[in-house]
């Protein structure tokens, strides 16, 4: 079977023959913005993958169909193409929507859009999940909370002290330069210099 594609004033001609591996080819590639919908993809031999991105990088420049083309016919590696890829993207800082109609910028954003919030929940799946995770399905069922008779995040003195390296300053023992600062209204660097540490 020869299915012939034609597309954009036929300056893309392509054969796709029984048999052979073939690959799927986003028509409007998705760095402009392109969707994976049906619409947007045909599949295509390896040579004419390359040949598809060789026209998309000659007919508007872009690094990204340059190094698809080059990759798909082995003539650079995966390092190098990786490589290219960081140096592109650090140099050309100039978003894709800078080559796009308004009306190509609109769908380019609600693609992303919907990419970004997932498929939406059913109230069904929402219920479901609501059961599968109450009761003895709640992996934290019949468990103790971690924080269960603890106060807060204040720790007592005591513990303050063990962690601390606490210094003797004016007579006064704390349990850390900062401390001692802070409650006497000095820097760290007075307290520092005119106190003395405590070793336990």
């Amino acid at each position: 079977m020869v299915f012939l594609w034609q597309k954009q004033n036929n300056s893309i001609a392509l054969l796709l023959n029984n048999g052979m591996r073939k690959h799927k080819h986003h028509i409007i590639p998705k760095h402009m913005g392109g969707s994976d919908d049906p619409p947007n993809l045909v599949e295509l031999t390896v040579e004419e993958h390359a040949e598809a991105h060789r026209i998309l990088w000659e007919k508007y420049g872009r690094w990204q169909d340059r190094l698809a083309w080059l990759g798909l016919l082995n003539i650079i590696g995966k390092d190098q193409i990786i490589d290219d890829m960081y140096k592109n993207r650090k140099v050309n800082r100039i978003p894709c929507t800078n080559f796009m109609t308004e009306e190509e910028i609109i769908k380019w954003k609600t693609n992303l859009s919907k990419a970004l919030k997932g498929k939406p929940k059913s109230d069904k799946w929402k219920e479901n999940a609501s059961k599968r995770l109450s009761g003895s399905g709640n992996p934290m069922y019949g468990k103790e909370p971690w924080n269960k008779g603890k106060k807060g995040f204040s720790a007592s003195l005591e513990s303050k002290m063990k962690r601390g390296h606490p210094i003797l300053y004016n007579g006064i023992e704390y349990y850390s330069i900062k401390e001692a600062a802070r409650q006497n209204n000095i820097s760290d660097y007075l307290v520092k210099k005119n106190s003395i540490p405590i070793i336990k």
